[in-house]
């Protein structure tokens, strides 16, 4: 599927393409600006929309589970803005990752981009939000007494690792919500089912790693990947079993992509 950008045919490595989409950014990265510029534009407020329901989260959600819990608000707070930023994160990129290939479907069957293009696009969209909502977090990490502010900067070591898994997680998406348009209805019920077994509104301890509920609570990988960036800012060590998870999730995730882009990506214009 050959373009005005000079991508390289469809059945290509997912990581030649991936690159050359990084390259030119000019229709991923403006359609996905464009996207929030337009959904807000009519509103009152704006783009100050991106910052409310963050902070009404925080403030009011996280004050109240604190006392419900019995927690101490300066340990909670951080946990839940943290835990819950990166959680809106992941079920941003699958929520518009299921329906990206379909509503694009003009641009692809054109041959003007490529399908890596999508995959930017919607991990471009998504990241917009997350660095306005990181914005919010950053001043409770701040204000609570219990974080130390040098243990943010292992954030710039641990988010990497999240950003690459969501890379390969949104094209595995796109490509089954373009081959299986229930995609999107069974994956809000995974979303649901996923955010009752992630420690984000409960703290991870209630379950130990020995009970049932431990072992169900590991097997989320969204607990691993959202521990991996929290657990260090809140000054914590990271479970060596959270690090050998994510190895293989990691290098997994990245070799599925690379076989289902190969093999299944050119016919992406046949099923949408």
């Amino acid at each position: 599927m050959s373009n005005l950008l000079g991508a390289s045919p469809a059945g290509d490595s997912f990581v030649r393409d991936l690159r050359e989409s990084v390259r030119h950014p000019e229709f991923w990265a403006f359609s996905s600006w464009l996207d929030v510029v337009c959904k807000y534009r009519r509103t009152r407020l704006g783009l100050l929309w991106m910052f409310l329901p963050m902070a009404i989260w925080i403030t009011v959600l996280g004050n109240f589970y604190a006392a419900v819990m019995g927690h101490p608000k300066e340990e909670y707070l951080p946990y839940l803005g943290v835990g819950y930023l990166l959680w809106r994160y992941v079920v941003m990129c699958t929520n518009e990752a299921v329906g990206v290939l379909r509503t694009h479907k003009p641009f692809i069957l054109d041959g003007r981009t490529r399908l890596t293009d999508f995959v930017l696009r919607t991990i471009a969209k998504a990241s917009l939000y997350f660095v306005v909502g990181a914005a919010v977090i950053v001043v409770v990490l701040l204000w609570s007494p219990a974080v130390k502010w040098d243990s943010m900067l292992t954030a710039f070591l641990t988010l990497p690792v999240f950003l690459a898994n969501m890379v390969w997680w949104v094209f595995v998406m796109a490509l089954f919500g373009a081959r299986y348009p229930d995609t999107g209805e069974a994956i809000g019920t995974v979303l649901i089912l996923g955010f009752l077994l992630t420690p984000i509104l409960w703290v991870g301890e209630r379950f130990p790693i020995d009970s049932v509920g431990g072992i169900l609570v590991r097997l989320n990988p969204a607990f691993h990947l959202i521990e991996l960036v929290r657990a260090p800012i809140l000054g914590q060590a990271v479970p060596v079993s959270t690090i050998v998870y994510l190895t293989v999730l990691t290098l997994g995730g990245w070799l599925l992509a690379l076989v289902l882009y190969r093999r299944y990506a050119r016919f992406a214009p046949l099923w949408i």
